[in-house]
């Protein structure tokens, strides 16, 4: 059986997916960017733990969440845009800087607003809750209307997370999708990481740009660094793998990965060394200017798209 339960960080709602057989669920931070903010599952030794690095407490998100952005909803754009600056349709276009130190727009505009729930369900077979966000277009430097709905869905494999969009405006739309989870462990360092077929497209921390990322086969993340934007070279379910030994877990992270889908992705690991982030997007870093994986959506056109959090004990 599941259901649906209602918890307070301070003054910010979040709702759990539960399922009540196994007491694992999955946390939604509803009042603040639409957050994925925990996924408790048992591990090998039937004990409960937290799969994802997300705010613990109402001064955890004011105070961090400026430089972390655990687990939050990227829209209209996911990453980056240099100096909050693009040009479309003839126009220039200035955001708000809220990256000062590098003087950047980062991770868009909704990664801190409270959505609306339109829709919960729970049966004997999963849960799940609908969330809206209604974009006026009054935002600086973003003069365009959309809908977003995303919907969370927890059953015994795993989470699915689906994202639409709806152009509400009466012109083209620029925009980009993504989401921000850190997948949390005891130490990064006794981690394997296993990826299918990616091109490297840039990397903060130097790694090398080949078409050969090294975690083809399952690997060893000790001792490596990444802060690096992948391309998928397919267009089906794409699968990045993370296998915790001591706990006996394996995560599989499945993107939808075909064109105006997740067809990038982002992997960072904090100098904490106890956290990794992968972030499904729609497009790499300043997009708005580069035109790479821009989608440019319709008056009135909706697009979807969607990840899996797939887990499991390892050898099962």
């Amino acid at each position: 059986m599941f259901n649906i339960q209602e918890i307070k960080l301070g003054v910010f709602k979040a709702i759990r997916l539960v399922n009540t057989n196994t007491e694992e669920y999955i946390e939604i931070l509803t009042e603040f960017g639409a957050g994925i903010n925990d996924l408790v599952v048992k591990n090998k030794d039937g004990h409960m733990v937290s799969m994802i690095d997300g705010y613990r407490s109402e001064e955890e998100i004011i105070h961090d969440h400026h430089t972390a952005f655990k687990g939050c909803k990227l829209s209209p754009f996911p990453n980056r845009i240099p100096e909050g600056k693009y040009k479309y349709g003839g126009k220039t276009f200035q955001l708000a800087i809220n990256d000062i130190p590098a003087n950047n727009n980062l991770h868009g505009l909704l990664h801190n607003r409270p959505f609306e729930i339109v829709n919960q369900e729970s049966c004997e077979s999963s849960a799940s809750i609908e969330l809206r966000y209604v974009y006026k277009g009054v935002d600086l430097g973003f003069p365009f209307q959309y809908t977003l709905n995303l919907t969370y869905r927890l059953d015994k494999t795993g989470v699915s997370f689906l994202t639409q969009i709806e152009n509400t405006g009466s012109a083209t739309m620029p925009m980009g999708d993504g989401w921000h989870p850190y997948f949390l462990f005891e130490n990064l360092d006794e981690i394997d990481l296993e990826m299918g077929t990616a091109i490297r497209l840039s990397s903060n921390v130097g790694n090398p740009l080949t078409e050969l990322h090294g975690f083809e086969s399952c690997d060893s993340l000790a001792k490596k660094q990444l802060d690096d934007c992948f391309e998928v070279q397919q267009d089906d379910k794409y699968q990045i793998i993370l296998k915790d030994q001591k706990q006996g877990i394996e995560v599989g992270i499945e993107l939808e990965s075909e064109t105006d889908k997740y067809k990038y992705f982002q992997i960072y690991t904090p100098p904490s060394r106890r956290s990794i982030a992968i972030e499904p997007v729609t497009c790499p870093p300043n997009a708005f200017n580069t035109g790479i994986g821009l989608i440019e959506l319709e008056p009135k056109q909706v697009l979807s798209m969607s990840f899996d959090i797939k887990y499991k004990l390892l050898n099962n």
